[in-house]
Formats: C-alpha cells, sequence, structure tokens
C-alpha cells in the first residue's frame, strides 16, 4: 500500500509542476500586457483600462497562489496517509513516516516564504507600469 501511495504522490506532482509553469507564462503575459499599456499616449489610457489590466493581474497572482496551494496539497494529503495507514496497523517505512513529519502541515503561504516574495514582486512588476509614469 505505501509504494501505490508513493506512485500517487510523484504522478501527482506533474500537474503541479505545469501549473507552476503555466503560472509563470500567465505572470510575464500580464507583465507584458501592463508594459505594452504604460507605453501608449497619456491620451489613450483610460481608468478603464488600467482597472482592467489591474483586474487581469491580480486574477493571474491569486490563480498562482491556488496552484502553488494546490501542489503543496498534494505533500500533506500523502503524508496525512501514511499516517492513517501507520495508525490503522499497516506497515510504513521510516522514510515515509519522516516524509509524514516534515510535510504533514496544512497548505499556507505562510510556510513558503519565497513564494510570498515572488507573488508580491511579480503583482508590483504587473500594477508599476499601469498606475506609474516612467
Amino acid at each position: 500500500m505505501e509504494m501505490e501511495m508513493w506512485n500517487v504522490w510523484a504522478t501527482n506532482r506533474i500537474p503541479g509542476a505545469i501549473g507552476g509553469l503555466s503560472t509563470i507564462i500567465a505572470i510575464w503575459v500580464a507583465a507584458r500586457f501592463a508594459s505594452v499599456a504604460s507605453e501608449q499616449a497619456e491620451e489613450n489610457k483610460t481608468l478603464f483600462g488600467k482597472v482592467l489590466l489591474t483586474l487581469f493581474g491580480g486574477s493571474v497572482i491569486l490563480w498562482g497562489i491556488q496552484v502553488n496551494l494546490m501542489a503543496q496539497a498534494n505533500w500533506s494529503v500523502t503524508a496525512n496517509a501514511f499516517k492513517s495507514m501507520k495508525e490503522a496497523g499497516m506497515e510504513v517505512s521510516e522514510g515515509a513516516m519522516q516524509f509524514a513529519e516534515t510535510w504533514s502541515g496544512e497548505p499556507s503561504l505562510l510556510n513558503q516564504p519565497v513564494a510570498i516574495v515572488f507573488f508580491l514582486s511579480a503583482f508590483a512588476i504587473i500594477l508599476y507600469p499601469i498606475w506609474f509614469k516612467k
């Protein structure tokens, strides 16, 4: 049973990797939209356009956070499954129990401070060209 859990965990890491890559691409697209919009003449810039780009950038960041938390959930769910297997009297390896002790916490950005910095700086990169003059 433990080997099946490891296989499910490994397989579920693939969507997390794809989600992470698509998040980076989406952030780049949002930043590019903001950059192109900032190069427009002042009379062509409208409040509606700025708000629309801000909402798009914000949704990209929130979507990226969701992808990050879903990828973390794979780790915590697998860790909790190992703990449940041990409590049910099944044989679980020492490596699986160390994994469970390390990763059994709930998914959160607070346990990933680099992710917080990444998403905040990406949002600033998106917002700055929209709302501030060069």
